[in-house]
């Protein structure tokens, strides 16, 4: 009798629970796409207009030229830090600014453009810190020849 009621139960219980499964979707009555394609290339419109206006802050950042005092180097990176806090307009256009400029000490900031929430943002500081991913510089000092391996029986 036990033998039976177990697989019993686990039967019904497979059958209530197929009963009240979610109804499956019904197809569409209508393949025609031309509707979705349409909304498509509309939000795709959208998207990309905008990227043509980043295109004149590039030329603004062409007649940019380094600093060449440390009083110019501090403000442009007190700039940069601004510009980093601000919106994401500002955000980019700090990161581009830094990744033209080229210098170690913009590092921290394209570190923190990394982590950033806009795309654009990411994919410039990206690019930005690629030029220093590499090893680093060998330093020039060369160091005394390695004593031999038995130096402490010799003394």
């Amino acid at each position: 009798m036990q033998n039976v009621l177990l697989p019993g139960a686990v039967v019904l219980l497979t059958v209530v629970l197929w009963l009240r499964r979610k109804p499956l979707k019904p197809m569409l009555s209508s393949t025609d796409a031309s509707g979705v394609a349409q909304l498509n290339r509309a939000q795709l419109e959208l998207v990309i207009e905008p990227a043509s206006v980043g295109d004149v802050a590039d030329d603004s950042l062409e007649s940019w030229t380094a600093p060449t005092s440390e009083l110019e180097r501090l403000a442009l990176q007190r700039r940069l830090k601004a510009d980093m806090e601000a919106g994401p307009e500002e955000r980019l256009r700090a990161v581009r600014l830094a990744a033209r400029w080229g210098h170690r000490s913009a590092l921290p900031m394209l570190r923190q453009a990394l982590r950033d929430s806009d795309p654009r943002v990411v994919e410039e500081a990206a690019a930005a810190i690629a030029p220093f991913r590499s090893a680093p510089a060998a330093v020039s000092i060369r160091q005394p020849a390695r004593p031999p391996r038995n130096v402490s029986r010799m003394r």
